[in-house]
């Protein structure tokens, strides 16, 4: 069943609607984020591409609902929402989240989107060692994500935001610790991949291995930076998928 309207809104953070864009750019954030992951982006986009970042439950706009991840319940907004051409950009844990959205869109039979864009994200049939940060210490959790580049040093002068962070910390890499990659046929949506040339979590190599899981085509582009590469190279990704 689809979401009605009321609980339809509340999966989306949208800045700048656009109804008028010819194309909607579906986001979905790493581990521990929200929409706020793709700050900027909307203004960045133009007119020709609305921008819709997704709020998960349990932060922003939905802080006071249970943690948790469905796909099915993500599907559902997204089909509901996608009503023009549309593409998904997931970065990390979002990119995970992205090719399975895609993969129950076909198994219902609903409108594919034009091209899944994947950044800085492990193949699902590879393990992916982040997930293990699921059962780590809250020290050695916030260290790992400040090495990585995913948290600001500062947050750890700040007690009280860690407190308020941890929780979805967790919940998300017990997500990906918990996931069980089942096999099945390509999906039939090109791949457009993004890789960090200096990424310490996944090599472009490991990004490569996304070829296997399309039958409509991969390419794959090496960025300068490490893991959340995304925030310099904003707006060279919206121009490939303005393109």
């Amino acid at each position: 069943m689809r979401p009605d309207t009321s609980s339809l809104d509340r999966w989306f953070s949208v800045p700048q609607p656009r109804p008028a864009a010819p194309m909607q750019l579906f986001c979905l954030p790493w581990a521990g984020a929200g929409a706020g992951a793709f700050q900027g982006w909307a203004a960045a986009a133009g007119p020709g591409l609305e921008v819709l970042p997704m709020v998960l439950p349990g932060r922003e706009g939905r802080f006071s609902e249970p943690f948790g991840i469905d796909i099915g319940e993500l599907t559902d907004a997204v089909s509901a929402r996608a009503d023009r051409p549309y593409a998904i950009y997931g970065h990390s844990m979002g990119g995970r989240l992205g090719f399975e959205v895609t993969r129950e869109l076909t198994r219902r039979g609903q409108p594919l989107p034009r091209r899944l864009y994947l950044g800085g994200c492990r193949p699902p049939d590879h393990v992916e060692p982040l997930a293990e940060l699921s059962e780590v210490s809250d020290e050695e959790l916030l260290g790992r994500l400040i090495e990585l580049g995913g948290l600001p040093e500062e947050l750890l002068a700040e007690p009280e935001l860690c407190e308020l962070l941890l929780p979805v910390l967790r919940a998300d890499f017990t997500w990906l610790h918990e996931y069980v990659y089942q096999p099945g046929p390509p999906i039939e949506v090109p791949i457009e991949a993004f890789a960090g040339a200096d990424d310490k979590s996944i090599s472009v190599e490991a990004m490569r291995g996304w070829a296997r899981h399309t039958s409509a085509g991969f390419t794959l582009s090496v960025e300068p930076g490490g893991h959340f590469f995304l925030r310099e190279r904003r707006d060279h990704i919206l121009d490939r998928v303005r393109a």
